[in-house]
Parts: structure tokens; C-alpha cells; sequence
């Protein structure tokens, strides 16, 4: 083993006299009764804890988990907080804190303590029934929950709002993050606060040599209804544990997770030599109560990270075994001592003291090389700062226009206020105390701005690390366990690096930091990070025990912590919702992650980039998880669906890269809110995730992968569902139930109209739909352009325009706007960009997000409107004429219009009166070879437009003369149809719309005869005043004919039933079995289904009742007693509870 010794200072004299009054929450003493436990699982690292300060339990099951999917293991068995302290008596009660009389006083007595919370190990009192050590304490938690305070569990927050300073309270019904209210930047924090006040040990009628903390002040004082040892002194060492555990789901930080403590003196006495420090219980493999002694372990001494493995790589149940990092992090502080103690070349910096004055770039900097060195800066960095920010991280904003308030317009940069909270964040109120003062603000208790004080990790002097040791895990009798506070102080508190060299075994781990004083009323911190990765054994093995996917990790969870605990977080996590069909399920979503997503570390800018869809047929994704990076180690799940932001960033993003693999950003396809899953299974449960995720950070010291939502679902022991996130859903398609009748849709009479789309509106979700309510589709038009582009001389018809979005109303709510897409807001391609035109417009194909429980689909144009051949055609006749529309002018002119034929022969005669700008069908001007004046013996009428009396407009008719004759040859020319316009005394042709050939007619005299009715139509968008219009009818739950000729419709699934069958949930707990399931299938919604063998004997009852729309039940394959059925043939009798109908049949069950 090495061993290795590092002098550090015991005591100081020239600081006595540093101890102030407690100026945080005025906490009552902690007690049992507020004891609550939760799981971190924010990432793939699965963590128990309990708010004592205790994390991981053995020998439960799921304490410990990584990776947290059916092929992760137990890591750890356990970790404790040890917070270590040495007072001095004198004359059995009087502490003495000076540290020179510490040194001279030849007759003190001193008491050792090492505060904490394990599941072994504690001093407890006389009786065994109560543990003296840290417990929770009331104030912090909602406490109606079973939960500690959890960020993704806004019940979990103390209603009334968190404590503050003394007995005041803040921020109801917000988070109480680090950086401020409401300020979440991990994808999943736990907060909560312990005390030691219930620890009595040396406060015994038999102990000569008492230490009371809080002369004066008793268990209950504050909260007469504690739960233990009410009346008794507050006793320990009078310290309050402030803990947050931090997780996020980013590909390169997922394997982490990092817990933070601020211990803080709260006593009447300064501490003059306290430890932080943890224990560590290695798990490796383990899974419940198996405890293989196969791990072994390595210190490196350079990242003060220690990390250990399991000899084989195998854990419980044959699984593959990862490895397991500690990396401590942040350590105390000696702020008055005199010494650089972390080598920043600052002196005795601090976490607590007030910004004064402004002093100059070099000024409270001892080695200026040092420094910049430190903080990655030159010396053109340097800056005048505030005396309090010592590292000169602190940024001012800057009020352009010295109004004395951040406008929206104005970078706050970090004079933010007390809160936390500025310009531009979502839950901004304006300003607060401290904001726009141009100087950084802390108030201890309440609030602190960005990079200053308590938000600063570097503004401390910090110790480092000074302990470590690896070694067996002792016999619960021995030492070094907590009960013995003399030895247990002594292994993590005294300086030394000890690197275990022994056999592979049950491995247990300290870290220590110390020895320093904790002033009265002064905070110092303590915080590390379990990470994970895989491995190669044999480089594990070798002499350099090498890990290199896990120092990789390290390097990021460096990053995050130097960050001061802010990293790149997510989108806002989207609400996922699912409704199960018929051989389908439908799954929609909100729009919060495009719209209301920030990223703090780009300015607080939106870099949602797109979502991402799993699917799993398990409860841990293992499904989906199919992605490997180079090693072919797990590195992601595999989406069924995915869309993103047409803004260029697409493909991989290779800028940042884990193992060789990048995240794909996907393909500009346009964002939307709904998938529909057709491939599934009736009566088989699925799992459904959905992440929003942005595009990630280039260009950093280390470029950040795109980050996305994290997929939870909370099992208790036996795999049962405790919670899901919101952006999770579990659902089981089915078929409909006998005798249902879905809610439909009525359409309005749509003659009317002018553009003449196909709008299909349709139900996607039963349950949101709302019956009898009537809607309007309104739609939205965007002028291109007119084939004559002054306005006096075209026709009033002439008119190119497309579609460039609809709004939905719902009428029967009084016409509120339920529904709308425009240029600036549509999803996936919806709308399409002419670049030449400038001009939005329609896709071919568009489908509507979903709104209450509907969608609308639209068929649309190529672009502006066209010819439409299949409403072109013959009315009445049957005459072989030729209708050819112009290729260019008629999209101008795209309306309906009807050839009318007559008996008179001249029933219409030419009325334009110049020739000039005539074009034919192939836009070729024909000026020249026009006949005017010329009479026909039918008309066409614009059938679009009537006007108030209801009558058509007349177009016009000319005769292009192909065989330049001069004469009107009815078997050889052209009949050009158009719209005119008058200027002055003449009639111009306004533009030709399509052209009538009579050639093939003649030749077979076939004319049209009289009343004969030819329609000339377009596909052509709609206008301004058009409005469709559309009902939805209400469901028929029990249509009595339908369910009766729907029994016969009934079926076993599987029959016959062999061994298992996809429908049964799977399990990864190796002590608990699979849950058999045999499902009945369009049965009633309501009704009672009786099982018998097939002599007759009664096995089991099921009454059912369903939704209306659901025509499945899954049958457990237990007896009425709860016993498993045997083999053999089943009768079941089904009877309906709205109609008495009955159905008998039978299935088979094969073992």
C-alpha cells in the first residue's frame, strides 16, 4: 500500500473571534416522524436515499442501479455523511473554543463526534430505541407526501412555501433551487435539511463531561410535537445539513449523479477542529440480499477520485457488472489562516462576506500566475471588481438606457437580484431586492445572485482532499464503525492517503477533509459524485488500472462542478398523452418544449431542437435500448419516431462525441405533436416516452452533446408502477366493446363554397372529443399575384392566391379560437416557402395537430391552384368535345364554370372589341388570328361567384381562326373562353381560361344537343369568406341490436393457452414471477364473465366494467382462492349488466 501524509493546520489562533450569529431558517429539531425516502433517477444511475442524509440501503433490492434498465446491477451498498468534530471542556460543562488556550490548557477534557445517519453502526440510547445521529426535519417537504421536497414532484414542496431566514418562509409553489426560485438546471434535484439535535450522547445522568450546544434551547421548543425525546437538551454538535442531489440525462453526463451538503454551525460555540468526510459501502453486482466479496478498488490520487470493480464482471443473475467512480469534490474552507490553501492564488477567500467596495484588477490576488492559471484566464481578463468577488466571475448587466431596471431588451448579465431570477425567465415578476444595483447581492437564509457567495464554488479557500482509505468491510462489532467516534474520527478525519493492496473482497471506502474550524453561524461544504461507466477488465487490471470511458466522465462531472452545478439542461419536459385504439395507439403531446424552453448557459435563449418517441414493451425501455457506441457498450434508445426544427442543424452532431458515437439531431423535418402507432397488438401493454431535446454547445472547453428528457417510471420491490413522469405513457390497445358506437362527424353543406379542398376533420382522442359541438374551419389567404398587374385594366376574377394557414373556432363555446396554424407557427411541413414568389402556401397533404380530441387533414395544391380533370366533364351529354384549360393564364382564373348548350345559334356573341394580348391554350398570342363578333349556340357562366340576384357572369368567347380562312369553320377552329374587363368604351380580354374544340364532334356528328351541360372545374384554395363547417356527434355507448349481433364476435386470446403468451408483462427481479394473463376480446363494456372446468366446477368471477369504448379484460388465470388453475378445457359464461345477453364458450390451458 502507499501512505501518504498531509500536514495541515489543527489549530489557529489569529482567527479566534470569527463566529457570528446564525442568520438561515430558524429550524425546529429533526425528528423520525420526518423521515422520508425517494430514488434519484433522473439519469441512468438508480439511487435511494432518505432524507437523514443516508443514501443506498442494503439488502434492499433497488437502493442501488446502474445502468437503470433490466441489465443494470447494484453498485453500492450504502454511503454515510460523516461530519466529525473534537470539543474541549473544561470543569464538566464549559467548552473552550480559543485556540490558544486549546494549546495551554493542561486539564481539558475532549469529546469526539462523528454525526451521521446509516443503517448500522449508530450510537443509539440505552434502550436501543432511538438512534443518535441525523434526522430530518419538518418544513422542507410537503407533509401529506411520501416524499422528500423532489423537483419533478411539485407535491412534494411545502405548500405554504420554504423556510428562510429565522421563521419566515418564501417562494410558495415554486422550486427552491441553489441558483434561486424556481431556478431548476438538472433534470431531476432532491433538497432536504437534517440536524443533530437528537444526538445524546455525553448529555446522560452519568456522564461527567456534558457539551450542550444550544444552552437553553430543548427538543420540541420549536415543534411541541416531535415525535422523540421531546423535553430533552438540543444536543450533538448543534450543526444543520442543507443536502441537493443533482442529475442530469445529458449522453455525457447521464451516468452521474452528485450530491452537494452545506454544514452549517448552528451553535452557540465556534468548532474550533471539525472533518466532513463519507463512508462508502461498494456493491458491485450485487443485487438484493446476495452480497458476492468479489470487488476490488483503486485511489487516483491526481482527480481524487477513488473507483473500484468486480474481479469478473459478472454480478447476480450473470449480468454484466460496470464500474463504479467517487470522485470528491468540493471540500471546506479555511478562510482566515493565512495560507493559499487550494492553490488559486487567492488568499482566505470566502463564501460569506458582503460586497463593499470596487477594488482594482490585481488587487486580493497573492500570485498572480497562479491565478490566472486557476481560472483559465490572461491578464487582460482582469478587471476591476467587487472586493467580495474574488475571482472576478461576477458579471454586471447593463441598463442601456439607466432607467434603474433590466428592460427585455437589456442583458441582466448577473445583477439579477436575490431571487435569482431575471429579464427574459419565465417565471419573472419583475424586480426584486438586489436586481439592477450594479453590485452582486447575498442574504444568508433567503437568496444570493449568480456567481457570488454561496452560488461561487470557488470562492472558497478549500482544503482538498486530506483522507482516503480503502479497505474490508469490518464485522458490525468492530472498528471502525460510527459508534465509535474516537476511531471513526481518526481513520477519515487525520491527514493520510491509504490505498487498500489486499485480496478482492467487500470493499469499504473514506474520504476525509480537515482538520478546519466551523465558526458559529458559519457554513462550509462538502460534495462528491458517484459516476459509472464499462469498462475492459484487463485494463482494469493492468498496472495503470486503466479506465478511460470513466475518466472521460470525470472530465464532464469536472465540468458541471466548476460550473458551480450548471450544465446544459434540457427542454421543459412535454406532457405525453395516450389513447388506445383498435390495433392502434394514438399519442399526442403539448407545445411548452417549443415554446417555453431556455438554456441558461446560451443567455437563456430557446435551443429546443425537436422530439424524440420511444417504445418498449417493458417497464425499463430495454426495447429500445439498441444503440452501441464503438466498444458496443449500451449508449441509447432507439426512437420509432422523431421530428425536428427545419433550421439546418441536422444529421449527426459530431462536434461532441461519446465513444465514437454523435447524437443525431434528425432531418429538418418540421416539428409536430402527434404519432400514431399502428404497430401493436391488442390487449399487450406498451410503454411510451417522449423527449424534447435542443441541439447542444459547440465550441465550449468541452462541446456539450444535445441534451433531451429524461424517461421515468418508478417500480416499487415487486415491479409494480409507482410513478410516471409526465412525458411517459402506459397504454393497452384493444378493440371496441359489443354494442359501442364511437363519437362521429356531421359536415355542414359545403356548396357554398368557393375553394373546394378536401377538409377532413376526424376524432383522434374519445375521451377529449366534445359532444354536440359545432366547429368552423376559417382559412387564411395570401394573394401572389394577378395575371394583368394594373388594377383598371384586369378582370375582377383575376386572381392567383394560395392558402397560408386556418384557424379552427368551436361555436358552441361562442366562437373561441381552439385551433390555428400561420407562417409563423405550423407543424412539420405544413406549409411550404416559394422562394421566388415570397409567399407561403399549403402542402399537398397536411395534417393538423390534435385539439380537443380532434385533427383535421387537408388535401391541398401543388402549389397555387390547377386544372381538376376528375370534376371536369359532362353534366348532361356525352358529346366528344375538347376542353383544354391554358397552361398559364387559367390558374389565374381557377373557378368553376359550366358550358351551357342551346338551341339557338346565337344565343351568345363575342363582346371584346380588341384583339391585343389574346393568347391560346399553349400561351402563344394569337392576335392576329382572332374572329370577332362571331355567334355561338351556348354560353359558359362563372358558377363561383352568383351575384344578388343569383344569377352567373357570361365569359366571353372568340374564335382563333387555326386555318387562318377568315371564317368561323366550326370543324377546324378554336373557341378561346375568357374573362374581360372594360376601360373606357372598349371590352379587352382579360385572360384566356381554357379553349373548346368541336373537331372530333363534327367529324362523328355528335354534337351536343340542346340543355346539354359541361362543367369546367378547378382544384383552386379557399377565399376569405369561405367557412366550413362540421358537428360532432356524441358516442352510442349500448346500440342494444349491435351488441347483440357483436357477441359472437367474442374470443379467448391466446386459446389455447401454452406456457406464456407476449401479452404478460416481464420481470427483471429474479425473485418474483411473471404475471400470467389471458385476455377476453369484444366483450360487453359492462358486464360479468363466470369461469367453470368443464365438469362444471366454479374457478373464478370477473365483473367487468369498462370504459364504454373498451371491449377487453385480462383474466389473471387464478382461482377465486388466488390459486393457479390447472390444465385442461374451460367453460366461460359472459352475461351483459345493461342488456342480460350471455355468451357462452371455452378455452384451453396447456402447461
Amino acid at each position: 500500500m502507499f501512505l501518504t501524509f498531509i500536514l495541515v493546520p489543527l489549530l489557529v489562533s489569529s482567527i479566534y473571534g470569527q463566529g457570528k450569529p446564525y442568520e438561515g431558517p430558524d429550524d425546529p429539531a429533526g425528528d423520525i416522524a420526518a423521515k422520508r425516502e425517494g430514488r434519484m433517477r433522473g439519469n441512468r444511475v438508480l439511487l435511494y436515499f432518505k432524507n437523514t442524509t443516508e443514501l443506498a440501503y442494503w439488502p434492499n433490492f433497488d437502493c442501488s442501479k446502474w445502468p437503470n434498465d433490466a441489465t443494470g446491477t447494484g453498485m453500492i451498498d450504502g454511503v454515510a455523511l460523516l461530519i466529525g468534530a473534537k470539543v474541549y471542556i473544561k470543569n464538566g460543562s464549559i467548552p473552550v473554543t480559543d485556540p490558544d488556550e486549546i494549546r495551554t490548557h493542561g486539564n481539558l477534557d475532549t469529546l469526539y463526534y462523528v454525526q451521521t445517519s446509516y443503517r448500522q453502526g449508530m450510537d443509539t440510547n440505552s434502550a436501543g430505541t432511538v438512534e443518535w445521529g441525523l434526522y430530518p426535519v419538518f418544513g422542507y417537504f410537503n407533509e401529506n407526501s411520501e416524499y422528500p421536497a423532489m423537483s419533478n414532484r411539485p407535491e412534494s414542496w411545502p405548500p405554504d412555501g420554504w423556510p428562510s431566514r429565522g421563521g419566515e418562509l418564501k417562494w410558495p409553489g415554486e422550486w427552491d433551487g441553489r441558483f434561486g426560485r424556481g431556478v431548476i438546471y438538472a433534470d431531476q434535484e432532491c433538497y432536504f435539511v437534517a440536524n443533530d439535535a437528537q444526538d445524546q450522547e455525553y448529555l446522560g445522568i452519568d456522564d461527567r463531561v456534558k457539551y450542550y450546544p444550544r444552552p437553553g434551547v430543548k427538543i420540541g421548543d420549536k415543534r411541541p410535537d416531535v415525535t422523540i425525546q421531546k423535553g430533552l437538551p438540543w444536543g450533538g454538535i448543534g450543526i444543520r445539513v442543507k443536502v441537493r442531489g443533482y442529475q442530469w440525462n445529458n449522453p455525457q453526463s447521464r451516468d452521474a449523479i452528485f450530491w452537494e451538503y452545506d454544514i452549517s454551525n448552528i451553535s452557540d460555540y465556534d468548532l474550533p477542529e471539525v472533518a466532513f468526510g463519507y463512508w462508502l459501502d461498494n456493491g458491485i453486482g450485487h443485487r438484493g440480499d446476495s452480497c458476492d466479496q468479489d470487488d476490488i478498488g483503486f485511489f487516483d490520487k491526481y482527480e481524487d477520485m477513488a473507483y473500484s470493480w468486480d474481479i469478473d464482471g459478472v454480478g447476480a443473475g450473470g449480468l454484466r457488472t460496470g464500474i463504479l467512480g467517487f470522485a470528491f469534490l468540493e471540500s471546506p474552507g479555511i478562510p482566515t489562516d493565512g495560507i493559499d490553501n487550494d492553490d488559486d492564488g487567492l488568499i482566505d477567500e470566502k463564501r460569506d462576506n458582503q460586497a463593499t467596495r470596487i477594488v482594482g484588477p490585481y488587487d486580493g490576488i497573492a500570485d498572480l500566475q497562479k491565478f490566472l492559471d486557476w481560472y483559465s484566464l490572461t491578464e487582460e481578463d482582469l478587471k476591476q471588481h467587487w472586493d467580495a468577488d474574488e475571482d472576478q466571475d461576477w458579471q454586471d448587466g447593463n441598463d442601456v438606457n439607466g432607467n434603474g431596471v433590466y428592460d427585455e431588451d437589456e442583458d441582466p448579465g448577473d445583477d439579477v437580484g436575490l431571487d435569482g431570477v431575471g429579464p427574459g425567465e419565465l417565471n419573472y415578476y419583475g424586480p426584486d431586492e438586489g436586481e439592477c444595483n450594479h453590485k452582486p447581492d447575498f442574504l444568508e437564509g433567503y437568496g444570493c445572485e449568480p456567481n457570488f457567495a454561496f452560488t461561487d464554488i470557488s470562492e472558497s479557500d478549500m482544503l482538498g482532499l486530506t483522507s482516503f482509505h480503502l479497505f474490508e468491510h469490518p464485522n458490525p462489532g468492530d472498528i471502525p464503525f460510527m459508534r465509535h467516534d474516537k476511531e471513526c474520527w481518526e481513520l477519515f478525519a487525520l491527514p493520510a492517503l491509504v490505498e487498500f493492496t489486499g485480496q478482492v473482497t467487500n470493499l469499504i471506502e473514506t474520504f476525509g477533509s480537515g482538520v478546519f474550524p466551523l465558526y458559529k453561524g458559519r457554513t462550509e461544504r462538502i460534495s462528491m459524485s458517484e459516476l459509472h461507466s464499462y469498462e475492459e477488465l484487463a485494463g482494469l487490471m493492468s498496472s495503470e488500472h486503466s479506465a478511460p470511458a470513466l475518466f472521460q466522465k470525470k472530465r464532464i462531472v469536472q465540468v458541471i462542478y466548476e460550473s458551480d452545478y450548471r450544465f446544459v439542461r434540457p427542454p421543459k419536459m412535454p406532457t405525453l398523452k395516450a389513447i388506445p385504439g383498435d390495433g392502434k395507439v394514438i399519442l399526442t403531446w403539448d407545445d411548452v418544449a417549443d415554446k417555453l424552453t431556455r438554456e441558461p448557459m446560451l443567455k437563456g435563449i430557446n435551443d429546443f431542437e425537436g422530439y424524440k418517441l420511444y417504445k418498449a414493451t417493458d417497464k425499463y425501455f430495454a426495447d429500445a435500448e439498441v444503440l452501441v457506441d464503438m466498444y458496443g457498450n449500451p449508449i441509447g434508445k432507439k426512437p420509432i419516431f422523431q421530428c425536428d426544427l427545419k433550421d439546418g442543424k441536422k444529421g449527426a452532431a459530431e462536434f461532441a462525441l461519446i465513444n465514437g458515437e454523435a447524437f443525431y439531431l434528425g432531418n429538418d423535418t418540421g416539428i409536430q405533436h402527434y404519432f400514431v402507432d399502428e404497430d401493436v397488438e391488442n390487449g399487450r401493454t406498451y410503454y411510451y416516452g417522449l423527449v424534447a431535446y435542443d441541439y447542444g454547445i459547440e465550441g465550449l472547453e468541452v462541446n456539450i452533446m444535445p441534451a433531451e428528457n429524461n424517461l421515468v417510471i418508478e417500480l416499487d420491490e415487486e415491479e409494480n408502477i409507482r410513478y410516471t413522469g409526465k412525458n411517459v405513457q402506459i397504454v393497452t390497445p384493444y378493440q371496441q366493446a359489443a354494442g359501442y358506437i364511437p363519437p362521429s362527424i356531421k359536415m355542414e353543406d359545403k356548396t357554398s363554397l368557393v375553394g373546394n379542398l378536401e377538409v377532413i376533420p376526424q376524432i383522434l382522442d374519445l375521451n377529449s372529443v366534445k359532444p354536440n359541438n359545432t366547429y368552423k374551419v376559417t382559412f387564411s389567404v395570401d394573394t401572389v399575384g394577378h395575371l394583368r398587374p394594373m388594377a383598371q385594366f384586369r378582370s375582377k376574377y383575376d386572381l392567383l392566391y394560395v392558402n397560408n394557414g386556418f384557424s379552427v373556432y368551436n361555436i358552441t363555446e361562442g366562437d373561441s379560437l381552439v385551433y390555428q396554424e400561420t407562417p409563423d407557427k405550423f407543424p412539420m411541413d405544413n406549409l411550404l416557402y416559394d422562394i421566388r414568389g415570397e409567399y407561403w402556401y399549403f402542402n399537398e397533404n397536411l395534417t393538423s395537430d390534435p385539439f380537443e380530441g380532434l385533427q383535421i387533414t387537408i388535401h391541398s395544391l401543388k402549389n397555387t391552384a390547377e386544372f381538376d380533370p376528375e370534376r371536369s366533364g359532362w353534366i348532361v351529354g356525352d358529346a366528344p368535345i375538347q376542353v383544354v384549360p391554358s397552361t398559364e393564364e387559367s390558374k389565374y382564373f381557377p373557378w368553376q364554370y359550366e358550358i351551357v348548350f342551346t338551341g339557338e345559334d346565337s344565343v351568345y356573341v363575342s363582346r371584346v372589341t380588341s384583339t391585343k394580348s389574346i393568347k391560346n391554350a399553349n400561351n402563344l398570342l394569337v392576335d392576329e388570328n382572332v374572329l370577332l363578333g362571331q355567334a355561338f349556340n351556348f354560353y359558359v357562366i362563372n358558377k363561383s361567384f352568383p351575384d344578388s340576384t343569383a344569377s352567373y357572369e357570361k365569359l366571353d368567347l372568340v374564335v382563333e381562326d387555326v386555318n387562318n380562312s377568315g371564317e368561323f369553320e366550326l370543324s377546324e377552329d378554336n373557341i378561346l373562353v375568357g374573362h374581360t374587363f372594360k376601360f373606357g368604351n372598349n371590352i379587352y380580354w382579360g385572360g384566356t381560361v381554357f379553349v373548346i374544340n368541336f373537331r372530333d364532334a363534327v367529324a362523328l356528328n355528335r354534337m351536343p344537343k340542346p340543355n346539354d351541360v359541361y362543367r369546367v372545374d378547378f382544384k383552386r384554395p379557399f377565399i376569405e369568406t369561405d367557412s366550413l363547417v362540421f358537428t360532432v356527434c356524441p358516442a352510442v355507448e349500448m346500440a342494444k341490436e349491435k351488441l347483440k349481433s357483436s357477441l359472437d364476435n367474442i374470443k379467448v386470446v391466446p386459446n389455447p393457452y401454452i406456457a406464456t403468451n407476449a401479452m404478460e408483462p416481464a420481470v427483471s427481479n429474479p425473485f418474483l414471477n411473471q404475471r400470467r394473463r389471458l385476455m377476453f376480446t369484444h366483450i360487453p363494456a359492462n358486464c360479468t364473465i363466470k369461469i367453470f372446468t368443464a365438469s362444471g366446477v366454479f374457478v373464478d368471477e370477473i365483473k367487468v366494467d369498462n370504459p364504454p369504448d373498451k371491449g377487453i379484460v385480462h383474466w389473471d388465470m387464478l382461482t377465486k382462492e388466488g390459486l393457479e388453475i390447472a390444465p385442461g378445457i374451460y367453460i366461460y359464461h359472459i352475461r351483459s349488466g345493461k342488456t342480460g345477453e350471455e355468451k357462452l364458450g371455452k378455452f384451453a390451458v396447456v402447461k
